[in-house]
Parts: C-alpha cells; structure tokens; sequence
C-alpha cells in the first residue's frame, strides 16, 4: 500500500460560505472602481474536495484539500484586465485590484469589453447535499474499496490499473459594478475505474467507465452499475477478432455519439466560433443541420448533471436552452461579449473558474431520446456492421472531420452481438452524417453524469479493420 495521507476540517456550511464570499467580492469590486476601473466583476469560489486513488488495487492516495479563489476582471476604456488571489485580507484584495488595473493599461482597447446587465435569477432548492459535501474521508475509502470488488466481479481476470473516488463542494459568489450579485452552493461524489480483462495470453482492451451524483443515497445503485458495467465490456474485450472494412450504418453507444458528434456540434454552435470563422455552423441558424428526431439542448435545469446551476460564470440566469430542435439550428451559444459583438443579450453560457476571464461553453449537454427502442432493436436494425462503445483520436471541430479508434467495439451480425473485434479505424464528417442518423434510443442515458444521450445509429461512417 502506497503513502496514504488522511486529514480532517471542519464541516462545510454553504450558507455561511456564499455570504462571506460575496461579501468579498463586493468589497473587491470597490477597490477596482476606487482605483479606476469603469467596470469591475469579482467571482469567488471556496471548496473542499477528497481524492481517493487505487493504482493496481491498492490504495495510494487519501486526501482532504480546501482552498478559496477569488478573480477580479475590470474594463477601463474598453481595455481588459484580470487578476486573482487566493488570500481573502484587505491587502490581497488592494493587490489583486491594482494588478488588475496595471495589466488592463497594457491591453488594447476592444468595444465588447463590457459587463452585462444584472437579471433576474430563478432561485430553486439547493443544489449542496449535506450527507454528500460533509463526507467523511473515512467514508470514501470505504466506498472506493467496495467499488473496487464490485468491479472485480470475483473474476480473477479482471485487472485493475486506477480506480477512484472524489467527492467535492464548492460555493461561489459573483458581484459587479453593475449591480448583479449571485451565490450558490453544490456538492458531488464521483466514481470512475479504468481497467482491462486478461485471460492468460489473451489481454482484452482497455475500458473506463464513472459516474457522478448529489445524494450520497444515489451512490449505491451508481456504484452497481458502473461496476457492472466495467466487468461486463472488460470482459467481453476477450477474444477480440478482426472486422469488416465497409462504408454504411454504425451504432455508436452514448458516450461515443457525444464525443464524435455532439460535443463537435455544441462547440460549432459557440457564437464566438462563428464570429470569427471557425465554425461550419456559420449562417446555418434557423436551418436544418441534422435528421429531424435530432434534439440537442443545454439544460443546466437538469439537476442529474454536475453543469446544473443557476447561474453562469458572469452571474447570468441559466435556463434550458436550446442548440437543435427537430434537427435545425435552433441557437448560438452566448457570453457577454460574443452578445456584444451582435447586440445581443447573452444566453447565459459564460464558462470558467475565477481563476481566469470567462470563456464559453455549455453546461449540461442533453440529447433528446427518439424512438428506435432498446440498444437490441437498434442492434437489429444495424443487421451487420460495427457497434462503437468507446472513441479515440480526433474531431476536428471547425471542418467535422473526425478520425480514430473504436474502443471496446463488437461486431453485429444477424442483428446481435456476434463477437469483440481488435481496434478499428472509423472516418467521416460529423456534418455531413448528421442528417443520416438513421435512428436513436427510445432512452437518453446519463454519460459520466455530465450529459445525457441516447443510442445513435449514423449510416455513412468508414470503417477500415485493423
């Protein structure tokens, strides 16, 4: 057993938490505007994570950190500064504030450099679940140990190179010059287990799979399933054969049709990407980009996901939003500056820490269910051809090319599971595919609990056996 590091703090308490942060941010914000600035945005967060690792099944790390960020943007005469500290007195605060001002004098002037309007921000229940951000660390190597068996699945040929436990939570505070002031608090445990089958001479591939949730009572069956799930394809990687070159359909497992395609989708969908020519979605709002059964939305609203809040990194309400709607181009993604840029209002999906400026990006990606069943019925209506469970190599997110590896795939035939086949080349354009998704799940299944998708299958795609 490796060197295990075992600390204990104090309990967490949002409430007390959100009202000290803010408070900082707001006292930030003065100094900026004392200083200078004709604009000031401070942010704030204060977490406390446990990570527990296990490397080859032993136990290597156990730890408890806490620490508090804050961030200081300010605009003076258009020009963008930032800074941030992670000390809370009236000296760091006068530091941060002067740093700030100092580096804005070196930057170039831009007239979308603005803070938005403060709006309203629907307060619902509390995201922070006691029993899960006050868990003891004790607690969560108990957990991680019991998770390790239960991959296990009491089959000696299952290994095991790095499974682990985290549990965080975090509250944070934002406050402007222009008056928008938000708080609010979350906690999550996460699971995760990256491992592989080997059966003397045979080595299965590797698989990874994890999941995150808000209530500690939700672990369990989490827990189960991961574990199940890790068991059931690491061992299913055993006695891999070779596939079939073809060009057609190919049924790609959730986790798979996100990163090939839908993470792609959402990023072209960013207004920033558009603004400046780095997106094939350019003048395709209102247009149909994809089949018709594809419904792609953001929905920080969905409180299953980690992206779930009420506001975003510039303290802007967060609402369901949507990217794709009966396959068209339903929205861009905005911040405040990409809103500036068009006149617009931002849509809510600044991104980021207060360790930087915001970025973009969406919170909690969800593609809607159609209504081709079972991952079974999708299986027989592929009849012959590749199933895709996991994907490595490249999307390119600004043409749609994407090449790479089919990762724990089995080949389809006569409508079923027929065999595990070695790595498997596929190719396309995820533009060009879109509108030839043939089918999706009647189901869209949590993936890693940051987003939520169905089955897809997609005709069209090369795939060149290995």
């Amino acid at each position: 057993m490796g060197a295990v590091a075992l600390r204990k703090d104090a309990v967490h308490d949002p409430a007390a938490a959100e009202r000290e942060l803010l408070a900082r941010c707001e006292r930030l914000v003065e100094r900026a505007r004392a200083l200078g600035a004709d604009e000031a945005e401070a942010c704030a967060a204060q977490w406390r994570s446990i990570t527990v690792r296990f490397e080859k099944g032993d136990l290597k790390l156990a730890q408890v950190d806490q620490g508090t960020t804050l961030g200081l943007r300010v605009f003076r005469e258009g020009r963008l500064g930032f800074s941030s500290t992670n000390q809370s007195g009236d000296r760091a605060l006068e530091a941060a504030a002067a740093d700030a001002l100092a580096l804005a004098k070196l930057a170039p002037p831009d007239a979308h450099n603005v803070l938005p309007d403060p709006r309203p921000v629907s307060a619902g229940a509390p995201l922070a679940d006691a029993t899960v951000a006050d868990l003891p660390i004790e607690r969560a190597v108990e957990i991680g140990v019991g998770f390790l068996d239960r991959c296990r699945a009491g089959d000696a040929r299952i290994s095991i190179d790095s499974a682990g436990v985290d549990v965080t939570s975090v509250s944070r505070a934002i406050a402007t010059s222009r008056g928008t002031r938000g708080a609010e608090s979350d906690a999550m445990a996460s699971l995760n287990v990256f491992g592989m089958a080997i059966d003397g001479d045979d080595v299965g591939g590797f698989h990874y799979t994890g999941d995150s949730v808000r209530r500690l009572e939700d672990l369990e069956p989490v827990a189960e399933a991961c574990a199940r799930e890790f068991s059931s394809v690491a061992l299913g990687n055993l006695g891999a054969r070779k596939a079939e070159s073809y060009a057609g359909p190919v049924l790609f497992a959730p986790d798979a049709f996100l990163e090939v395609f839908v993470a792609p989708l959402v990023a072209g969908a960013s207004a920033i990407a558009v603004q400046r020519g780095r997106s094939a979605l350019a003048g395709k709002l209102g247009r149909p980009i994809g089949a018709g059964l594809l419904e792609v939305h953001d929905d920080p609203e969905d409180r299953s996901l980690s992206g779930a809040g009420a506001f975003d990194r510039e303290g802007q309400p967060c609402r369901r939003y949507a990217i794709v709607e009966a396959g068209v181009l339903a929205g861009y993604l905005y911040n405040a500056y990409a809103a500036a840029v068009e006149g617009r209002v931002s849509t809510g999906h600044a991104a980021g820490t207060p360790r930087s400026v915001p970025g973009l990006g969406p919170h909690a990606v969800v593609v809607g269910p159609g209504n081709g069943g079972s991952r079974a019925d999708l299986e027989r209506a592929l009849g012959r051809g590749l199933y895709v469970q996991r994907f490595s190599g490249t999307v390119d997110a600004a043409s749609g090319d994407f090449s790479g590896v089919a990762k724990s795939a089995r080949w389809v035939a006569g409508g079923a599971v027929a065999a595990p086949v070695r790595e498997t080349l596929i190719a396309g354009n995820l533009f060009a595919l879109l509108p030839r998704i043939l089918a999706l799940s009647s189901v869209s299944e949590r993936c890693s609990g940051e987003a939520r998708a169905p089955y897809a299958l997609v005709d069209g795609v090369a795939v060149t056996a290995g």
